[in-house]
Formats: structure tokens, sequence, C-alpha cells
């Protein structure tokens, strides 16, 4: 730490020096209690059916232990009758999604633990039922002579995925794409949603797939293989020539792997359908959208949505589903510091315009939408706002279906703000912080830091509404919170996401350093009270910092943190494809084999059915530190795996670990505090 004190030492003192110094007042919090998060919201993914006639969702019943899938009848709530659901319990496997499979049916996912062998992980499978919740089928299975080894995949969980949820002539007609183990390719089927009669439509070659089929009819349009060539892997796109229907290659829809462009088809939108949406950053640091014809393979000369700042990720078609027309782009996806669809269309664009200013500073999301009836599932959130859940009717009224947290009241959490830093060697960090509610720099004076790392680490966060609800816990009582978009996080911009190959533990994690300092050059933090928490690739910038030389931190905390980068290089190395793409950018400083290095105290918590980032990596990490007579403790959760959601138990565990390890000796219960104010 005394590097940290002589880098930023002086800089706080003089801030203080300068505005004079006072003594600090207490925060007047009210901290989210434990109980209000380890719980089933009351409400969650919500949806609605294409012809706009029902809705559905997963709401907490005090009956069940596990969420329970919801079907309420749209006509009477927009008459302003009794919104009674149907209710669809399950005893054994938890549901955690549930969307419409045509207009009469709804598909629902549930996931239990599952053993196999030795092996601890979860399972998930894909359930078909009517509206009134019988007639419980899974059509996605495979069926027939199946080897054993099939079976037992079919035991580990879905392997399918819906490529079209319906087409112009047919609405009912979903292409799901599916493993075939025992040949080791994908298929294309045909599902009727109407009859669930299904057909195979396609089979794919090796190490190819279909990418995008044509909402007119169905057709599919594009697939994608890997080839070796010219040294090296490449992506390589072939588009369907509507003419012949023969597949031709298109250089200008492939790249070499190593490259990492984004170059994504997203449909056939426009009133030609020759024209393909593409969402592309191929010699340049963002995604834009531009316009590809693949008869004459000529791209637009202008992008159509564009950002010099963020990438455009996504479009979503204009159509008419009973003159069976396509009228180019309803909307694109900007993500920003917010993920934001907006819509440009003359019927939609307007209504969104309207909500924006009644729900001014949350963030309006059109979850489904039907023209013809005008009507739209919206959710409205904020990162101190939590999901609240409306219909619109005839496009112009809002009815209440439920608050996600009632129990919580939104007044009591933190404010989060978009801020930029400048790391050491002067790149430019992107950061979300999240202030206790009420915090006044100049009344309250410096607080403790916790820097939070996200996951991945080619990912990002957003702002908004944290169903992890480690941001707020943490803010309600009494610490900032700084989620450094690290060099390496995917999302925003290629430079940034480049500058983290092979900087694992060493420049990526200068970043989340650099982020507690810009805290306390602010006047912010106290830098006598920092930690850093972090889960997934998050824990293990929290286990690099424990042995990182001169740490700016009190402790740390790794959730599911990955400890030993030669194991998780030579994982992620194990495919010759997988190898060129990231296995070759995981390299650095390998934490432990630095464990006679470590400075701080370091908790370690994982997930005993944990199999994504294994719980070896906390076992191994917690034996080495012990051996080298370091601080460090280590909790397995049981049952527990990687992603959210998570049982209701598995959050209390956890959260109950986080506060008190914090909150204790071995961190900031241990500091002295600088708490002076500033006037």
């Amino acid at each position: 730490m005394a590097m940290f004190k002589r880098l930023f030492g002086a800089a706080a003192a003089a801030f203080a020096l300068a505005a004079g110094v006072a003594a600090a007042q207490p925060l007047n919090l009210t901290p989210l209690q434990i109980d209000q998060v380890a719980r089933h919201p009351a409400i969650q993914g919500v949806t609605m059916s294409p012809d706009g006639r029902h809705i559905a969702g997963l709401v907490a019943n005090p009956n069940y232990r596990w969420p329970v899938i919801a079907i309420w009848d749209a006509d009477a709530i927009a008459n302003g009758q009794p919104a009674n659901a149907v209710l669809i319990p399950s005893t054994e496997m938890r549901p955690v999604f549930v969307n419409f499979l045509g207009n009469d049916r709804i598909l629902f996912v549930v996931d239990q633990p599952f053993t196999y062998g030795s092996n601890k992980t979860f399972t998930r499978q894909a359930i078909v039922a009517d509206l009134d919740g019988r007639n419980f089928e899974q059509p996605f299975a495979a069926r027939g002579a199946l080897s054993d080894f099939s079976r037992e995949v079919e035991r580990f969980g879905i392997n399918f995925s819906i490529l079209l949820d319906g087409t112009l002539e047919d609405p009912n007609e979903y292409l799901i794409v599916r493993e075939n183990i025992d040949q080791g390719t994908t298929e294309v089927l045909t599902l009727d949603a109407a009859t669930l009669r299904v057909s195979r439509t396609a089979r794919a070659g090796d190490d190819e797939g279909f990418i995008l089929a044509d909402i007119r009819d169905g057709e599919l349009m594009v697939k994608e293989r890997i080839a070796f060539e010219n040294g090296g892997w490449q992506v390589i796109r072939d588009v369907r020539n509507r003419q012949t229907g023969g597949w031709e290659r298109h250089d200008e829809l492939s790249y070499p792997i190593r490259e990492r462009w984004a170059i994504n088809p997203l449909g056939f939108f426009d009133a030609d359908p020759n024209i393909l949406y593409v969402s592309t950053n191929r010699g340049r640091n963002f995604q834009e959208i531009r316009t590809y014809n693949v008869q004459t393979r000529q791209w637009s000369a202008e992008p159509v949505f564009a950002s010099p700042d963020y990438d455009i990720v996504d479009v979503s078609g204009l159509y008419d589903r009973e003159s069976r027309q396509l009228m180019g782009p309803a909307s694109y996806t900007i993500a920003g510091p917010a993920l934001r669809e907006v819509y440009v269309d003359d019927y939609w664009a307007p209504i969104q315009r309207t909500l924006e200013a009644q729900f001014r500073g949350k963030d309006v999301v059109f979850l489904d939408r039907n023209r013809r009836t005008g009507r739209a599932v919206i959710e409205v959130s904020a990162a101190n706002h939590a999901p609240e859940y409306y219909i619109l009717i005839n496009g112009n009224q809002l009815r209440l279906l439920g608050r996600s947290h009632p129990w919580i009241d939104n007044a009591t959490l933190g404010p989060m703000s978009f801020v930029r830093f400048q790391a050491r060697d002067g790149m430019t960090i992107p950061a979300f912080l999240t202030l206790p509610p009420g915090y006044d720099r100049n009344t309250h004076g410096r607080i403790p830091v916790v820097v939070h790392p996200h996951g991945g680490p080619w990912a990002r966060d957003y702002m908004g509404w944290d169903a992890s609800y480690w941001t707020q816990f943490l803010a309600t009582r009494g610490y900032a919170v700084i989620q450094p978009q690290y060099r390496g996080s995917d999302g925003w911009g290629m430079e940034l996401w480049r500058a983290g190959d092979q900087q694992w533990g060493l420049k990526m994690s200068d970043d989340n350093d650099d982020a507690a300092a810009y805290l306390v050059a602010e006047g912010i933090g106290d830098p006598n009270r920092m930690a850093i928490f972090g889960y997934s690739y998050g824990g293990f910038a929290a286990i690099a910092a424990s042995v990182r030389p001169n740490s700016p931190y009190r402790c740390a905390l790794s959730g599911a943190g990955v400890s030993d980068l030669e194991r998780l290089a030579n994982l992620w190395g194990a495919n010759r494809i997988q190898r060129e793409l990231q296995g070759w950018t995981v390299d650095g400083m390998n934490p432990i084999r630095q464990v006679r290095e470590a400075n701080i105290p370091i908790l370690l918590y994982h997930g005993d059915h944990d199999r994504q980032a294994d719980t070896v990596h906390s076992r191994d990490f917690y034996r080495a530190m012990r051996g080298a007579g370091k601080q460090v403790e280590y909790h397995e959760i049981r049952y527990m795996w990687h992603q959210i959601p998570w049982w209701p138990e598995w959050q209390r565990e956890t959260l109950t670990l986080i506060e008190n390890w914090l909150a204790g000796s071995n961190c900031f219960g241990g500091a002295r505090n600088q708490t002076a104010a500033t006037n």
C-alpha cells in the first residue's frame, strides 16, 4: 500500500488543504436487507403473445418454493376486468424463463442440480404447455434410436436454439437449430407451433451452422463455417443465391478469427430482398449498421445507424403481417452506458418519446409489442428503481401489471453515474459509480470504496438495475462502488477490448487499481478503506489483487474466481478454434504461482456445482495460501452453480459473507478512517 499512498496521498492532502477541513457528517442510510433480496421477485420475465391477447411471466407464490408461471388474459386487462391468472407451478424444478410458442402455447425453461458420476453441475429442460397449463410436451428433444452418449447429453440440458420465431407467410412456423450429437453436426428443424409437428429442414456440414433465415418465408439465407486458410482459422460466411438456390462464399462478410471483428448479419428487413442489414466494426473502433447487397456484393456508402462513441448492435424490422411486406428498420439498439433500443418508425417512436418523458430518468424497455392492437409490455427501471411491468393499451394507456420488488423503497437506493478516468498509461477507461443515497462529498467526506470488476472478461456492465443486487447492497451500507470497464472488456470499442490481450493480472488489474485512485483524487474515496470484490473473472481480479505488490486495498473478496491461468489457458485452448480466438489471450500474471507475495487478506467463496469457472480454482488457491501462511478464508456453497438467477439461500449465504468480511477486522473494521469533509 506504500506506493499507492506515495502516488495519491499527496493529491488527496492538497485537495483537503485547499478546501479547508471540517468534521464529516454521518450518512443517514437504510441498508438493503439481505431478506429483501434473498427471495424471488414478485414478478419477472414478463412477455406477450404475438397476437397481443395473452401475457405471461414468473411470479412469487407463498405456497410454492419456486416462482410460478402465470398467464393473464390481456383482453380482460384492457377492459378493466380482474386480472386473474392461470398458474402453472413446478415442485421439482425451478422455472427460470417463459415465452410464447405461437399464440396458444408457452415455452418455459426449468433447472435443477444434476450430478453425473463425480461431476456436480446443473441441468435445464425446455417444456411446452397449453395456456391452461396442461398437455406438457418436449418437442425439441431428440427422438428415435439414440446412442447411450446422446441420451446422457439430453439429460445434461438444452441443446437447441430458436433461429426464427414465425414468418410473414406463417406465424406458426418456427425454425429450430439443434445439435445432432451422434453425427456431430447441427440440423435445422421446422416446428409448427399450432400442431407441434417437427420436420427436418436442413443439416449443416462439419464446422458449420446456419445463422440467418429470411422472415418472409423462412428460407435459410446465411450460414457460417470455419476453415483453415492462409495460415490461420477463418470465419467464412456463405449466402444462398436466390436465383440458383446455391450457396456462395462472401468474403465481404468473412474474417480471420484472430481479428475478432464483429460482422453480424441481422436480417433482410428491406422491400428489396437482397438487402441485408449488418452490424460491423471492420476497419473501425465501434460497430455500426450498414446494408450489404447480397446480389451485387456492395456495401452501402454510408452507415444506416452509427455512433462515434458506442456500438450499434442490433436492428429490428418493420413489417406488416397482413400484407406480408417489409418496410425497413423499426428500431436500432445502441450499447451506450445503458443498452437502449431506439424506435425510428412512425408508430412506436412517438409512443417511446411520450413514455420516456413520463418516466424521465428511467429505462423504458418495450419487451413485446403488437401494432395491430396497440399493445405492448413495458418494463420501467433504473439503477435505483426496481423493475415495474406495465401493459400498454391502445397505444396510449398504461396498466400496472406488477412491481418486481414492492418491499424495497426505491428512495433508499443509491444513484449510479457513468464516468471515465485516465489509467496510468493514459488510456481512457469507462466506469460506473454507485454512491450511497444522499451522499455529498463536501458534507460526508471520504468514504470506503469497493472496486467491483465485472466477469468475462469479454463482457461489460450496463447502467441500470443490478440483478445480482451487489451494487445497491454495498452502496446502501455506505460504500462507493466503482465498476471499471477495464481493458479487455468487450462492448467499448475494439481498442479497449484488444488492449487486454495477455494482460491478465497486469494492465487489466492496473485499471482496477487506477479506478480506486480516481475516487481518491476526486475526494470521494478514503485511501485507508478500499477493497476489491469481483465474481467470475472479477473473482480472478480480486485473487490477483491479493498477490500484486503494493496493494491499495485493505482486503479482497473473490466469488467463483479463477486462480490458475495455466489451467484456464489449457481449457480455453483445448479446441483448435477456441485457442486462436481467445486461448492465446489468456496470459499474464498467474496468481497461484505468486501466493508467497500475498499481502492482503482475501475471502473466497465458490459454488460446489460450478463447472464454468470450476470450483477447483478456489480450492487450490485456498490450499496454496494456507500453505504459505497467508490470511485467507474459503466458503463452498452447496448446490450453487455459476450463473444467476441464484437460489434465495445462496444469496442469503453469500451476501452474509460479503457483509461480514468487508465490515470485519480483516478489512474496513481494522482500518483507520480518513473522513474529513471539505467545504
